[in-house]
């Protein structure tokens, strides 16, 4: 931790920033790839998302926050992996840093410690899933997050609508922007996906 933010040892950068966080990233994932729009289309069809580099789970909330003011959203699935999970008490960092809006909770930390506890004594355990419910709509956000290295965690993903990619610079981690990582995202993506 450095003035309250994580720091990832292995890539020495910060997770997010503490001063305008949420909304860097709502500005770049969220309306970078006009989002909000696609919810409100009122589309049968189900979105999806694919993240590169879960983290702390910033990019899941804001995007969960979105879709639970929205009037009548369309069901959403968030697929996201991350090679180098965080503890607990690293992911809390993201509730005090942000207390204001709806984050991690005891009952959906306790889910994930679960699911990662079981990924550590066995690699193939690899997935951690979860849903939210609309409080206005029938729509459904379901979460899978995949623990383990791009390139197998990769290979669990549908076909995709939106990418984050948001795993620390090239230049820190190569891996994650290789020609291997980016092939996969092609062929995960269909035309159009943003």
């Amino acid at each position: 931790m450095k003035d309250g933010v994580p720091v990832s040892l292995s890539f020495d950068d910060v997770y997010f920033s503490k001063e305008g966080g949420w909304e860097e990233s709502r500005y770049v994932f969220v309306e970078g790839n006009q989002i909000p729009s696609r919810l409100s289309a009122n589309e049968t069809e189900v979105v999806s998302i694919g993240e590169l580099g879960f983290g702390t789970g910033l990019n899941l909330f804001v995007t969960l926050d979105l879709w639970l003011g929205a009037e009548n959203p369309t069901s959403l699935e968030y697929f996201s992996l991350e090679g180098f999970p965080l503890p607990k008490e690293t992911l809390l960092a993201l509730n005090f840093s942000f207390p204001d809006k709806p984050l991690w909770t005891e009952t959906l930390l306790k889910s994930y410690e679960e699911q990662f506890q079981k990924w550590e004594m066995n690699p193939s355990e690899k997935e951690w899933k979860t849903d939210f419910l609309h409080p206005k709509a029938k729509a459904m956000f379901h979460v899978h997050l995949y623990f383990g290295d791009v390139s197998e965690c990769l290979n669990e993903f549908p076909t995709i609508d939106f990418w984050y990619l948001d795993g620390f610079s090239p230049s820190k981690n190569p891996k994650m922007w290789s020609e291997d990582t980016l092939s996969k995202l092609r062929s995960h993506s269909k035309t159009g996906t943003r």
